[in-house]
């Protein structure tokens, strides 16, 4: 029997790191798992576009999750960020639909699990509000609250909120973060709360390991002179696209900010993106790079996306 594991927790908690965290851990303690990011290419379960009937959405997302688990996989684990509680939630709050609606529909879908090897870790912080203003500050905090005003500006969550303006954002995060505490105790799921507001992340990863009896197998460590001989530029002629690979206090960053962390000698991943990054060596020189995992951003192909370096 399939073992699924969902990590649920407000926008900005550390779903996606503790989702690759522990899909990591798995695979290094010789299991199969297969991870599901928010933003891995056709999701089986998370919809990237919205729907104008919310009716029409909740009837889809309960055939998906039919289907998901009539389907038999590979993987001896499935673990899922954010498919069973931020994904509904977020399409119906912003439909501005009856509460009750989506508290139905998050435990409705649960009891599909009931004859299923199942966990939810939930990331929460007793001040949601500190733990939302901190994360929209990370985020850019105006320029943040501006993008998503404007991108939202339409859902009738903010129509309906019009005279607060960008801040009806930090609303809809607050009532997300009420609503889901009240949803999570009453799921039919054995569940591992994690308070996390104090970022003691190896004290969380200790939790994680002891809760679903892991040895910890930490990322190798790579000499800087390997890290340096792949920063460089690299560029896809098919799409028209130019990727730099940067060396910074001791990392490699990608796509400006994201920080590659090693699988392997020449393999790296990102904790909150599904891509998974391969240096390939020619005559002791880094001559392409290779971008596999499906992606929404970085990689739709099966095949991967190949970058030549160019300097």
């Amino acid at each position: 029997m399939r073992r699924l594991i969902f990590v649920e927790g407000i926008p900005g908690s550390g779903k996606s790191t503790c989702a690759r965290f522990l899909a990591n851990q798995f695979e290094r303690n010789g299991h199969t798992c297969e991870l599901y990011l928010e933003t891995t290419y056709q999701h089986p379960v998370i919809y990237a576009e919205g729907f104008d009937d919310y009716r029409s959405f909740i009837d889809s997302y309960i055939e998906k999750w039919s289907k998901f688990m009539s389907c038999e996989g590979d993987s001896e684990i499935i673990v899922m960020e954010s498919a069973l509680i931020q994904n509904p939630m977020v399409h119906l709050l912003h439909k501005d639909v009856d509460r009750s609606l989506i508290y139905d529909l998050i435990v409705n879908v649960s009891n599909l699990f009931n004859e299923t090897d199942c966990k939810l870790v939930y990331l929460y912080q007793e001040d949601a509000a500190a733990a939302i203003e901190g994360m929209i500050q990370v985020r850019g905090r105006e320029d943040f609250l501006i993008r998503k005003h404007n991108e939202f500006k339409h859902e009738p969550y903010f129509v309906n909120r019009e005279q607060l303006g960008v801040d009806a954002h930090i609303s809809f995060f607050l009532e997300y973060a009420g609503l889901a505490n009240q949803i999570v105790p009453d799921l039919r799921i054995e569940t591992l709360c994690i308070e996390n507001s104090k970022r003691d992340y190896s004290s969380y990863e200790e939790q994680l390991l002891q809760t679903f009896n892991l040895k910890l197998v930490p990322d190798p460590i790579l000499d800087e002179a390997i890290l340096k001989s792949y920063s460089g530029t690299y560029h896809n002629q098919e799409l028209g696209l130019i990727l730099h690979v940067e060396f910074r206090d001791g990392h490699l960053f990608i796509f400006e900010n994201k920080q590659l962390k090693p699988k392997s000698t020449n393999q790296f991943y990102l904790d909150d993106m599904s891509v998974t990054v391969s240096f390939y060596v020619d005559a002791h020189e880094t001559y392409r790079i290779v971008i596999t995992e499906k992606d929404l951003y970085g990689n739709r192909s099966d095949e991967g996306t190949a970058f030549k370096r160019v300097s």
